[in-house]
Formats: structure tokens, sequence, C-alpha cells
């Protein structure tokens, strides 16, 4: 119990005045015997009785009703405290931070149950905090005294992590289970965040405390991109939008396109549970890096109200494409484009030409037959690899020499396996093969392939016979291919998964960028031109970075997305958005949430609180109802 206006507590004595009076009353009174009246004292016992009785009752009566009147004044409130729970055992605390929670009133409301959480343990107990958006283990993740966890959670801001509660939920419960300990969760129920594949264990107990909002409604944007999947030299392309209402009700919002110097507004209609796709009139036209964001205005939750975009409007990149009349580069040109419109201007030229062209005069040289080239060919191909260019090499026919680029390859053999064999594992965090997965390629059969060795660098594939499918040079400049562009090595040129395959490795070897969007808390590798000091441009500020060391590319590993926005390193675009799912609060049923194990308390619902004062119920109306009681039951006694 506590009051809100202490300052008036002492005023409380004041309700001492009634019996004071009462005793000074008596004090002034003289006792005198009356011969006359003593045969009355036997007769009148009883009446004498009540109207001591009488005036006892309107003491206490009177004394009470001021003593509520007085107290009422200084705002009582009795704290409420959640069953079960900081009683007998340790408590680990796990605050929801994810960006479902950043309305403000929501936030205070959990920082509020948190801090009540630490405030109800018993004497010599101890307690843990952990929030959702910190993946490893802190100091606060140490049972420890209740106060010394006051500081941190008074520090505590609600993060853009779209984080759920399955991670943190485990390591919680391996703090508590040596310690006996309880986990309070303080969250908003959020559906997706609860882990349906996991139940709390039978010797820990885990109370879900609900501070959400009965209504759940939000809209925000879920995604941003141009209008063409592959850019295209040369030719405008507009920005479109995603807008997702996630609540039951349909929503009018205003959509403003920012791109550059140009600002564009259009309304935009979502009915309930739906997505609508607004296309701007806004296009990209000049080549190189452009900047677009869109803002939802008027909705509730911010964090999912913009999106950004990092758009690189490429200008045409020349390829050289040397081929074999065993190989030729059919298949490849027509995945590539051979007209005006395609990013790619190709020139195809047959191997035993190639000693005729200088390759340094373009942005990258594909080899489709490694065969095909002579020795003083490969030469040629290494002095232009040292010099920074770049190649991809493609095997066909049996090469006549095994060691190739002096010592970059290794070639063994030339496999034909019975049937054929697959792709069993794809290195999906290089940016070639990032937006591909193994499923994608694995639907693709392979009947005949080189066996390779590599002298250094990395395996992007592997096939199924354990032999690496595609290759990486240490440096970076050169991507090997065990086969070829040929149906009679492969069927992969007549699947989905080799247009994109063929787009994102000719760009990154002629170092386009090939990724330019992130998620918050993502690891952003941007190629820099030089291993010294770059300035990195932050939606929170300016700081100054040092790539990694290595001998491949350069390039700066920025770990700090925390907060979402635009960010620039050596003038080059990055932009790091909110997951968009973490914008849809549909919430788990309590009912649904019991079943699978946990114990749910629900502030709004069983503490009866206002949003904006949740720590406790306000006495001041039984007070006075009280003292209203006391003065009725006076004038009562008076009447009597």
């Amino acid at each position: 119990m506590g009051f809100s206006a202490p300052s008036l507590l002492p005023l409380a004595a004041l309700a001492a005045i009634p019996i004071a009076i009462h005793i000074l009353s008596r004090l002034r009174l003289k006792r005198a015997e009356f011969p006359s009246l003593l045969l009355l004292t036997t007769a009148k016992r009883e009446r004498f009785s009540w109207l001591r009785l009488k005036e006892l009752l309107l003491l206490v009566f009177r004394t009470l009703a001021l003593l509520a009147l007085l107290i009422a004044l200084a705002r009582p409130y009795v704290r409420h405290r959640l069953p079960g729970l900081g009683r007998a055992n340790d408590l680990v605390v796990v605050l929801d931070d994810s960006y479902s929670m950043s309305q403000p009133w929501q936030w205070q409301r959990a920082l509020a149950v948190a801090r009540d959480l630490l405030n109800s343990l018993g004497p010599g107990r101890r307690a843990a905090l952990l929030v959702t958006s910190q993946a490893g283990p802190s100091a606060s993740s140490l049972l420890s005294p209740p106060s010394s966890l006051f500081p941190l959670l008074d520090s505590l801001k609600p993060s853009y992590s779209g984080a759920t509660l399955g991670p943190v939920l485990k390591r919680a419960v391996e703090l508590a289970r040596p310690a006996h300990a309880e986990v309070a969760v303080v969250t908003d129920l959020q559906a997706r965040a609860i882990p349906s594949d996991w139940q709390p264990p039978a010797d820990v107990p885990v109370t879900l405390v609900s501070v959400a909002a009965p209504d759940g409604e939000n809209a925000g944007v879920a995604r941003l991109y141009t209008e063409d999947r592959f850019p295209i030299a040369g030719r405008a392309t507009r920005i479109k939008a995603d807008f997702t209402n996630y609540g039951s009700h349909p929503a009018t919002r205003t959509a403003v396109l920012t791109l550059d110097d140009h600002r564009e507004e259009q309304a935009v209609a979502i009915k309930p549970h739906a997505t609508a796709t607004v296309t701007f009139e806004a296009a990209l036209a000049d080549s190189g890096y452009h900047v677009a964001e869109v803002e939802l205005r008027n909705d509730s939750l911010e964090p999912d109200n913009t999106r950004w975009l990092a758009v690189y409007q490429p200008r045409r990149l020349s390829v050289l494409v040397v081929e074999s009349p065993a190989a030729p580069a059919r298949y490849l040109a027509d995945a590539l484009g051979t007209d005006s419109s395609s990013v790619f201007s190709l020139t195809t030229m047959p191997a035993a030409e190639f000693g005729r062209y200088d390759p340094r005069r373009f942005a990258t040289v594909v080899i489709i037959d490694a065969a095909s080239l002579s020795r003083p060919d490969w030469t040629r191909l290494g002095f232009f690899l040292q010099s920074g260019g770049s190649a991809l090499v493609m095997f066909g026919t049996p090469p006549s020499d095994s060691s190739l680029l002096g010592g970059r390859i290794r070639f063994r053999e030339l496999a034909r396996p019975t049937g054929f064999v697959s792709v069993t594992s794809v290195d999906t965090t290089h940016p070639v093969l990032e937006i591909l997965k193994t499923a994608d390629l694995s639907a693709a059969r392979f009947f005949a392939h080189a066996r390779l060795d590599p002298a250094s660098g990395r395996v992007l594939a592997r096939l199924s016979d354990g032999e690496p499918l595609m290759l990486e040079s240490e440096d970076g400049r050169l991507i090997t291919w065990a086969f070829t562009t040929e149906p009679e090595f492969t069927d992969l040129v007549f699947k989905a998964a080799f247009v994109p395959l063929i787009h994102r490795t000719l760009l990154y070897l002629a170092s386009a960028p090939l990724r330019s969007e992130y998620m918050v808390g993502d690891t952003i590798r941007a190629p820099v031109p030089g291993s010294g000091p770059v300035t990195v441009l932050t939606p929170g500020g300016r700081v100054v970075e040092t790539p990694e060391p290595g001998t491949g590319r350069p390039e700066l590993v920025l770990t700090q997305t925390g907060k979402p926005g635009i960010y620039r390193v050596a003038d080059r675009p990055y932009a790091v958005n909110v997951l968009a799912a973490e914008g849809d609060l549909t919430q788990a049923t309590a009912d649904a949430l019991r079943k699978q194990g946990y114990q749910v308390w629900s502030v709004s619902a069983n503490l009866q609180s206002a949003i904006y004062n949740l720590k406790s119920s306000d006495l001041s109306p039984a007070l006075l109802w009280l003292a209203a009681f006391a003065f009725a039951a006076e004038l009562l006694l008076l009447a009597l």
C-alpha cells in the first residue's frame, strides 16, 4: 500500500480531535451526591447504560468519518501482485522489447509490470532480467538482488527487432532450472512471437503476463521494390509498395514516396487482413544509386510505417563470352538477353580468336569451355585476373592441360555418373546464392561434370557425389562451374533458377551491388575500394570503420544495424528495414496458451487498472464511501 500525496498524510492526526474533546469533557465533570436521587440509580441503570453506549458509538463514527476523509486526501492505493510469483522462489523476468511493443503506453505498462515483479520478491530472493532482442548472455542475465536490475530496467527502450520469444524462453528456462526459479514473461501475446513447437517444462513454471490492447489494429509497409525484377540499363523503372492491413476493419491511409528529390502522395484503401499494392508514378531513369522511402501516414504502430529501398540503376556492362564448337553460347545469351534492353552487352567470339581481344576492355569474361583455351590464352587470362579483372570459367570437354591458371584450378577428370547427380548443398550466405535455396538448384540434373581440386577458395555448391559444383577463388576474382551450359551436361538451363543464377554471378564478378536491402540486426558486408578507414553514415550518426583484413576483395563488415534507415558505406547506400511480419498484432488466445502449458495473466483484465496507472488501485473512493457511511450512522444514532 502507498500514497500518491504522502505529504497530506499527517493531517490524519486531526481525526483524534473528537477523542480529545470527549476526554476533556469527561475531565470537567464533577460528581455531586443528592440523597433524593439515590433511589433513581437502580431504577434507571439500564437507561444510563444505553446512553453511555450511544455516546461511545457516536465517538467511534465521528472519529472514523473524519479519519477516512483525511486519509482520502493523501490518495492511498494498494499495490497488486501477480499470483504465484515473487514470493517463495527466485524469478527470471523476460521483457518482450520487439517493436510490436513500441506504442508508448504499452511500453510504460510493460516497464511498470516488470518493476512490480521485481518489487514483489521476498527477502533474500534473486532475480534476472532478459530481453528478446539480445541473443547472448549479459550481466542482467545472472541471478542477483532485484535492486541491481532497476537501473537497467529504467534504461531499456523498445527495439526495432522482430525477434520471437522462442530463443529467450529457452535461455530463461536454462537459467531458472538450477535455481528452482520461476519465469515471468511480460509480452503482448503476439501469436507469431510464441513458439508453437515448444512448451514449458514441468519443473519450471512459466507465466505470460499480457500488457496488450484488446483491438490489435495495425497497418504497415510490407514490401518496397522496383517494377522490374532484373535491372535494365537505359530503361526507367517505377517503384512499387505493398501495404498490409493486419486488423479486422478496413483502413484508408496516405502513402508518401520520397525518391531522391521527388515526392509523391497516394491514398491507399486496404481491406481487413489483406494487402494492397501501389505503383508510384515516379521512375528511376538515371544510372547510379538511388534511395527511395515510403511512409504510411496516420497509422498506430510507427516502426513498420516506413520502409527504405536502395536501388542501383545499372549502366550497360560489357561481357566478353568465349565459346567453342562443343559448347556454344546460345543458352547463356538467351538468359542474359541480347537486345538493347539488357544490362549486359555481350561480345561473343570463338576461343581461337581470344588472343585478338584485350579482356581489360570488359567488365568480366566468361569462358564457356575451359578446354578450348590454349596455354598462352590461360596466361593472358591469369594476367587479366591479377590486374583486377574477373572471370567465370565453365568446364565442358576435358582440357589437355590439367593445371590451369597457375594452380588456381586443377582438373582431374570428367565424370559421367550412371543416371545423374543433383545439388545437395548451397552456400546461401554468398551474395550470388543468397536469393536461392537448395531446393531451387536441387531440381536440376547433372549428367556430366568435371572433378576439380581447388587450390584454395570457397565451395559455393556441392553435388550428391561429394564433388564441388561451383567454386570461388580466394581473391573473389574467379568463379568456376564444373559444368557448361549445354543440355548434354545439365538441364539447369531449362530451370527457373538459371536466369537469376547467371545474372547474379556476372553482376558479382563485375563488382555491381547484388544486395542492398537488409533486416534490422543483419550484418552488412560492403565492398570498399581500399583497406584504409571508411566513413559510414548511419541513421544514428557518422562512424569510422576499418575493413577486415583478407586476401580477397576488401570489404567492410558492419554489424551495428539495430536502427532502420539508410546506411552509406563509401557512398553506396544500403537499406535496413524492420521485419514486416512483426506488425501483425494478432494475439494468441489464453485458452490455447494454457493448453500449451503456460500460465496466463492479463494486466488490464485482472488488475482493473487504467492504462496510465498500472501500479495500483485507488482506495480514495472506498474511503469516501466509508466516511459517508459513518456520517449516516451518526445521524441515525442522534435521531434515536
